[in-house]
C-alpha cells in the first residue's frame, strides 16, 4: 500500500495531465500546487526501469545529510553537475545536513518525552535568503508517532517530481529510520510508517515531459522492505548507509534488488 514507484507515477500523470503552466526564471513547467506523496517508508527507493536513477548518489546523499555535512569535497565525487550549485566551490548555502543534525537531538527527546506530541519537528529553511544559487527546497520536517509507527511529515516551497523526488523521498525516508533508531535504543520500540511528502508547488520541467510519459506507460518492479539494522541503532545505520554509497548492482546491501 502506497507503494513508492506507483505514487509518484501517479504525480507524473496528474502533473502532466492537469498541471497548469508556469515559467520561473523563464523555464517552461507544468505545475500542481499544494500537493501531497504519500509514501511507505519501508520501500523508499523507487524501482521504475524507465527513471535511470544513481543509487550510488542517492545511498552518498542520504549520508551526507545525516552527516551533517554541507562541503562540495565530500558529496561531488558521487555527482558531477552538483558542484555547479556551490556559491563559492566550498560549501552549500542551502545544505540540508548541519540543519537537520542540530535539531535531531530535540525530535528525539520530544517523541520519548510524549509519544503522542505535535511538536517534535525541525526547520531547514532560511530566513531571508541573500542571492544564492542554492536557496533550500525544503522548509520543515514534523513527525509523529501513531500506532506504533513514525510518520515524518515533510513540507516543501518546490518540489520537482521527476529529478528530486526519487531522492528527496529516500534522503527524508532514511531520517525517519534514523529518528526510529535513536528512540529504539533508547527503549521506545517503534518502526518507521508514512511519509506525506506535501509541496506548495510539485512540477516537472518541459524537458523532463517526454521522458515522463515513457514511465506513465512502462512497468514498475517490486521490492523488499528496508532491513531492520537501518531503524534499530543509530551508529550501525549510519555505517549501512557508507557502505551502500560504495556499492554496485546484485551487491547484498540493495534490499530493493533482491
Amino acid at each position: 500500500m502506497h507503494d513508492f514507484s506507483r505514487s509518484w507515477i501517479e504525480a507524473l500523470n496528474d502533473i502532466l495531465i492537469h498541471g497548469q503552466e508556469v515559467s520561473p526564471r523563464g523555464r517552461l513547467t507544468r505545475e500542481i500546487p499544494q500537493r501531497t506523496l504519500r509514501v511507505n517508508m519501508r520501500k523508499p527507493v523507487l524501482t521504475v526501469p524507465d527513471r535511470s536513477l544513481s543509487y550510488r548518489f542517492m545511498a552518498a546523499e542520504a549520508y551526507w545529510i545525516l552527516s551533517g555535512d554541507n562541503r562540495v569535497a565530500t558529496i561531488a565525487p558521487y555527482n558531477s553537475r552538483i558542484a555547479e550549485f556551490s556559491d563559492d566551490g566550498e560549501t552549500f548555502f542551502g545544505a540540508y545536513g548541519p540543519k537537520i543534525v542540530a535539531q535531531l537531538d530535540y525530535v528525539v527527546a520530544k517523541l520519548l518525552e510524549d509519544q503522542d506530541t505535535r511538536q517534535a519537528g525541525l526547520t531547514i529553511w532560511r530566513e531571508n535568503p541573500p542571492a544564492t544559487k542554492d536557496v533550500p527546497c525544503t522548509v520543515a520536517a514534523f513527525f509523529n508517532i501513531r500506532n506504533g509507527q513514525l510518520n515524518a511529515h515533510v513540507f516543501m516551497r518546490s518540489s520537482d517530481v521527476w529529478l528530486g523526488v526519487p531522492y528527496d523521498v529516500f534522503n527524508f525516508s532514511m531520517l525517519a529510520h534514523l529518528v526510529c533508531a535513536h528512540l529504539n535504543k533508547r527503549g521506545l520500540r517503534v518502526a518507521p510508517g508514512h511519509l506525506f511528502l506535501t509541496a506548495a508547488s510539485s512540477h516537472l520541467y518541459a524537458i523532463n515531459w517526454d521522458d515522463a510519459k515513457l514511465c506513465v506507460m512502462g512497468d514498475v518492479l517490486e521490492q523488499h522492505e528496508t532491513p531492520h539494522i537501518l531503524f534499530e541503532d543509530p551508529g550501525e545505520m549510519m555505517d549501512w548507509l557508507r557502505d551502500l554509497r560504495e556499492t554496485r548492482p546484485g551487491d547484498d546491501l540493495r534490499w530493493w534488488e533482491v
